[in-house]
């Protein structure tokens, strides 16, 4: 009888775990499509049946466990720190890219090539005031094209930086909720799948942003550095990031007046700009202070496009200014056709104009061996440079020019080539970790119709067992 009944009791513990079982595969189907969710399975163990000490065998749970693989989580998370960083890579440059007519129909190539066009007329027909006024046309639609181009590249430089702002603060807010994962991980003690299905999540929308690591702790909680090792979570303790605009200090700026550059700074207010290496914030951060500042500038650099206005003012300036306005004796020197501000290497381009009191009549075709129409062939000859005046590194301006759009299209080339082929690992890397943690209902199906077997193939022992002990209370003859 004793027998019999262990029988029943590991029976009815049979049916309790098989029943367990089949609310875990519940579960898994629930969440099939949840993100980051990881399949959880029981873990059945089998009990030994032993006669002598009346225990009747059957199963129990181990308890249940999850298909989380953590090295190919993190494989996915240092896939998406890159695939954030030439994403916005991409998206920047394009922007940035945008603003350089490639086809030299319009904009600063063409200004510029009009500009030659106009010396060189006036270099045949000094005399003519019409010629002049062309000069005058001319060195105007430069300046206004400089100037127009500088404002495009500051206002995104300034829309980058607001986006890098956005950025740091959307991180934080991730950096909130892992820390709001740790407290609950801390007070329960226990590992609950739907909150490490949010964690994960959380992780790879933080590797979107920037680079980190993370660090499961022996009490389960995780700890996150952000760049080579700057504490973003800790525990249930957050160590929010901060950034600015502003111009760099150290050393000291050549340039005072130049555009700001971005920073990041942790929580203890130190500078860790250099470290954000991922992500779309390590994408904007490698724009505005690298591709943007090579162009418009910044503490140390005057950047590409205020060398080209500096040297083509001054240029034509110093051509004008060592002549006359005509081959008369004493005939008054010539004036200076370009202002700008020149305080500040910067400033360039964006200040770039044609000298407000200038008049035709004040410009110098004559060079200062008395050649009628020397210096205006001079300012013809600047297309085809000799020496090193009207050169830039061994360039017309044009060529100058042509050569800053180039480096931008090859940055924007570069990134979207990358972009492209690093989507590819993220999903090879996400198929990858899919296939190890990821729900398959085909699977759940199998294990539902085992489980359910399992479960009527218990449920009739219980009923033959209870037979049995029903039959034995029977044969007792009754009083």
């Amino acid at each position: 009888m004793a027998t019999i009944t262990s029988s029943l009791g590991g029976s009815g513990s049979a049916l309790n775990v098989i029943q367990q079982a089949l609310s875990v595969v519940q579960d898994n189907v629930s969440n099939s499509s949840t993100p980051g969710y990881a399949t959880q399975q029981v873990n059945l163990q089998a009990l030994p049946m032993d006669s002598t000490n009346a225990t009747g065998g059957g199963v129990a749970s181990a308890g249940v466990s999850s298909s989380r693989d953590p090295y190919a989580d993190a494989a996915v998370e240092l896939q998406l720190q890159s695939l954030g960083l030439y994403t916005a890579q991409s998206q920047s440059t394009g922007t940035v890219q945008s603003f350089f007519d490639v086809t030299g129909s319009s904009g600063v190539s063409t200004a510029i090539t009009n500009l030659y066009t106009a010396f060189s007329a006036w270099s045949a027909s000094p005399s003519d005031p019409s010629t002049g006024q062309s000069v005058l046309a001319a060195a105007a639609d430069v300046a206004t094209s400089i100037n127009g181009l500088s404002t495009s590249l500051q206002q995104t430089a300034a829309q980058i930086g607001q986006q890098a702002n956005s950025t740091v603060t959307q991180i934080n807010s991730i950096a909130a909720q892992i820390k709001q994962y740790n407290i609950t991980r801390e007070s329960t003690g226990t590992d609950d799948p739907g909150a490490q299905a949010q964690l994960q999540t959380n992780l790879e929308s933080l590797a979107n942003l920037v680079n980190f690591t993370a660090l499961t702790q022996s009490d389960g909680t995780v700890t996150v550095l952000v760049g080579g090792g700057t504490p973003l979570v800790m525990g249930d303790q957050q160590y929010s990031l901060s950034s600015s605009q502003s111009v760099d200090t150290v050393p000291v700026p050549s340039n005072p007046d130049s555009p700001p550059t971005t920073h990041v700074y942790d929580s203890q207010g130190n500078d860790i700009t250099g470290s954000i290496t991922g992500g779309t914030l390590g994408g904007l951060l490698d724009t505005g202070n690298r591709v943007l500042a090579g162009i418009i500038g910044d503490s140390q650099n005057a950047g590409s496009l205020n060398v080209l206005a500096k040297n083509l003012a001054d240029t034509v300036n110093q051509v004008l200014e060592s002549g006359t306005v005509s081959t008369a004796p004493g005939a008054a020197a010539g004036t200076a056709l370009f202002t700008y501000n020149n305080s500040d290497a910067t400033l360039a381009a964006s200040t770039l104009a044609v000298n407000p009191s200038i008049t035709t009549a004040q410009l110098a075709p004559v060079d200062s061996s008395g050649n009628a129409n020397g210096n205006a062939s001079v300012l013809a000859g600047l297309a085809s440079p000799s020496g090193t005046q009207g050169a830039i590194n061994g360039m017309n301006y044009v060529q100058y020019f042509a050569s800053i759009a180039a480096n931008v299209g090859q940055e924007n080339a570069t990134a979207q080539v990358n972009q492209q082929a690093q989507q590819q690992v993220t999903t090879q890397a996400q198929s990858l970790r899919d296939s190890i943690s990821k729900v398959s209902l085909d699977g759940q199906a199998a294990l539902l119709m085992q489980y359910n077997q399992a479960y009527q193939s218990i449920a009739r022992v219980l009923t033959v067992v209870n037979g049995l002990a029903d039959s034995i209370i029977n044969l007792v003859p009754q009083v």
